[in-house]
């Protein structure tokens, strides 16, 4: 072999080998990329990595929503307490409900924790209402009763001594009350029982205050004006019927105008003690009683001159012509000097007075002109 052939031998040997070399090489470096629809078994045993899911944040809106609930239910709780309910159950519910509150991690839970404390909220409400107008009506009960057994007036016509106060007691506004909580079904039916029971307690107070006072029946007297002021009816007309002193004095803009002496209703029809308004006035008008003929109530139709309705359930102001006695003990049974049967008992629950006072007040009141009977 000649010089030149042996060149030419080596350089085809030196290509050879850097052809093998490359395609080795492409070989090992094509193995370690990852093909379209080739399975890496290494790669797939590497564990990934997972995405972090974001969270819902509670708004400040949602968490002052939930502190205004859990205070109310709070109160809620404080006042069934305070009349001596037991609070138990509720309590556990709202130290759950407080709890679970300040667990929650997300608006969704969060909104779900809130929506059972606003029921929780909704149903304590009527028990805590009821307690309350139970207790204020133990109060009153308890308080007429006392009162009755320590003031009482005895009647030397039929020799039977009666207590006072009985407007107030079962056979008056007592039974009204009784009758409110047995009708009750709702929170606003609760609301209204436990409004009346409050009224009836102010006005027992009253009469009771102005038993002492030896004030004359025409003359200003402060339980009218602390009425008059707890009602707000200082700016208007009002007429104020005192029981104990079977007397009506009409007011003014906080003035008196004039009084007359009255006959309310006798111990088993009592005149309803309250705050009420004149709903209606008619002249020359009848009367007529639904009671059975062989009843001690019944009475046959009356003609009546003037009558201003005060009550829905049938109670007036009104005339009664049939009587010449008024004032102090003719709402029991006594002999008036008109000698009419008629007139030996106080009246069926209205206000009698005599004809011509009650046009005087016809003429006065008006539609929704207050009346305040203690």
């Amino acid at each position: 072999m000649n010089r030149h052939q042996m060149q030419n031998h080596c350089f085809y040997k030196r290509l050879s080998t850097l052809l093998f070399i490359s395609s080795t090489l492409c070989f090992l470096l094509l193995s370690g990329c990852e093909i379209p629809g080739s399975t890496n078994q290494q790669a797939s045993s590497t564990p990934s990595i997972p995405t972090p899911i974001p969270t819902s944040t509670i708004s400040t809106t949602l968490k002052n929503q939930a502190d205004t609930q859990l205070q109310t239910f709070q109160q809620w709780i404080s006042l069934m307490q305070g009349y001596h309910a037991d609070v138990t159950a509720y309590q556990q519910q709202y130290e759950g409900d407080q709890s679970a509150l300040h667990n929650a991690l997300t608006a969704t839970s969060f909104q779900a924790v809130l929506s059972t404390l606003n029921t929780h909220v909704e149903n304590i409400k009527i028990p805590a209402l009821k307690a309350e107008a139970k207790t204020l009506q133990q109060k009153l009960a308890q308080q007429v009763a006392s009162w009755g057994q320590n003031h009482t007036y005895y009647d030397s016509y039929n020799g039977t001594t009666y207590p006072l106060g009985f407007e107030y007691g079962p056979t008056g506004i007592g039974s009204w009350s009784q009758d409110d909580l047995n009708q009750a079904k709702t929170v606003a039916d609760y609301q209204q029982a436990i409004e009346n029971l409050q009224m009836y307690l102010t006005n027992f107070q009253a009469m009771t205050t102005n038993s002492t006072d030896q004030t004359p029946y025409n003359q200003v007297h402060q339980t009218d004006l602390q009425l008059l002021k707890h009602y707000n009816k200082l700016d208007g007309k009002a007429i104020l019927v005192s029981l104990s002193e079977e007397a009506v004095r009409i007011y003014n803009q906080g003035q008196l105008i004039t009084a007359f002496l009255a006959t309310t209703g006798q111990p088993d029809l009592p005149t309803p003690p309250g705050i009420w308004w004149i709903e209606s006035k008619v002249t020359h008008t009848t009367f007529k009683t639904n009671a059975p003929k062989d009843s001690p109530f019944w009475y046959p139709p009356t003609p009546i001159n003037y009558a201003m309705q005060y009550h829905s359930n049938g109670y007036f102001l009104h005339d009664s012509w049939w009587r010449v006695d008024y004032g102090r003990g003719t709402n029991f049974p006594h002999a008036d000097a008109s000698g009419n049967t008629s007139s030996t008992r106080g009246s069926h629950g209205c206000v009698n007075i005599s004809t011509d006072n009650a046009k005087w007040i016809y003429d006065f009141a008006q539609l929704y002109t207050a009346i305040i009977i203690y």
